[in-house]
Order: structure tokens, then sequence, then C-alpha cells
């Protein structure tokens, strides 16, 4: 094969040389990285080994929550109670609510804003904090039509259900945050005494157990709504 040449080396010669030291740098790269604790996204572990979720099971939302978790560390064990847990996510809050924004001439309603709040907390198995106490809130503006009533109730769902999307990634966002880390870290290098911060119980807190939470009666009017959720 004739090559065109560049001093006394071929160019097709030296390209290839030239690729084959980037990819061995690229890896060298790589390596030091992970050595250094750096993951891809979409594969970053929790730093701790073993969790439990303090949100029910059996609620939507709170499937959506575990399998987020797993997806985001597979390698974290999500154990069913917390007693063998490294790790305790408390659901302190969780809420919906449903307020008027906006009247048209005649008083009756033409906009809602509907809301989602949740609040929880990361503890140890010792029950000091890794995660103080966080409040995420969603909210979207929902128009409204009393002559379509069941399909602004239709809406109001698929609103609360995108809410709780947004929650889901926001809440393994900050699990998966630095201080988290190091809040595990420190607790885990903690000497007998050592102030690490607020301790809270281990047992888990109270799960509000009514009924799934009902839509209110929009077509009279909605009255003030506020309601604890296990949805």
């Amino acid at each position: 094969m004739n090559f065109a040449r560049l001093g006394n080396r071929p160019v097709g010669t030296r390209e290839r040389g030239r690729g084959w030291a980037l990819r061995v740098a690229g890896l060298a790269t790589l390596m030091l990285l992970s050595a250094c604790g750096f993951q891809m996204r979409g594969t970053t572990p929790l730093p701790f080994d073993s969790l439990y979720v303090g949100i029910p099971q059996n609620s939507r939302f709170g499937a959506e929550v575990r399998r987020a978790i797993a997806a985001a560390s597979p390698e974290t064990q999500l154990l069913d109670t917390p007693k063998d847990a490294e790790a305790q996510l408390q659901q302190i809050r969780n809420s919906r609510s449903m307020r008027e924004v906006s009247l048209n001439a005649q008083g009756k309603v033409e906009e809602y804003e509907l809301g989602l709040v949740f609040t929880f907390r990361v503890i140890d198995a010792k029950g000091r904090a890794l995660l103080p106490d966080t409040t995420l809130e969603a909210y979207r503006e929902m128009p409204y039509n009393d002559q379509v009533v069941q399909a602004k109730e239709g809406q109001a769902e698929s609103l609360y259900r995108n809410m709780e999307q947004s929650l889901v990634s926001r809440i393994v966002r900050r699990l998966t945050a630095p201080d988290v880390r190091l809040a595990m870290q420190k607790a885990q290098s903690a000497k007998p005494g050592e102030d690490v911060g607020p301790v809270y119980s281990t047992t888990p807190p109270p799960q509000n157990n009514r009924q799934p939470w009902n839509r209110p009666n929009i077509t009279n009017g909605p009255p003030s709504l506020d309601e604890d959720t296990s949805y």
C-alpha cells in the first residue's frame, strides 16, 4: 500500500498511532475518575447498602419512588422493614391541595391551582440524620369549565400524577447528593458520644391509614383542601 509521506513516516501509520494514544489516554482518565468515586450518570449508587423506604408500598407514589431508587442504585437493597436497614427514608408529610385562583364575572371558578407537598428525612440505623427534614413542592394550574366536570377531574388526576413523577426525580437527586454521602461517612466514622447532628427515632412515623384521597366535588366549587395522602 502506498502512503503519502510526512517526513520519514507514513501518514496512515501516524493517524493510527494517534488514535491508539487517544484511546489509551481516555481509558486512563476513566480509571482515574472511577478510583476517585466518580460514577457515570444513571448508575450513581446511594451511599448505603440497604434502605427502608417509609412510603406505603401499596401506593402509586411509593412504588414509583422505589422503582426510581432501584434504577439509580441497583446495588442498594430495598428492605420491607427498617430493622436491618443501614438507612431509612421517613415520610413526614404527603399532602395534596386545590385552591381557586381565578373567577369569572359571574363569580364562577375559571382556574384552580393544584399542589403537592412531600416532606421526608433520611436517617441511619442509629437515628442520626443523614438528610434533615426536606420539603419538596410542586404546583400546576388547571383551567376549569363546569360544563365538562368529569373531563376536568381526569385532568386534575393527570396533573397530580405528573407532579408525583417530578417529586420522585427530585427525591432521588437529593438521596444521591454529595452532602448525603458525606453525612453517611461522618456517621460511620464518628466516635462514641461524638455530636453528629440531630438524632431521630428509628421507629417509622405513623402513616395515614385513611382511604385514598378523594377528588373534591368541584361541580359546586371545591372546599379548602389540604389532605394528607398515601396515594
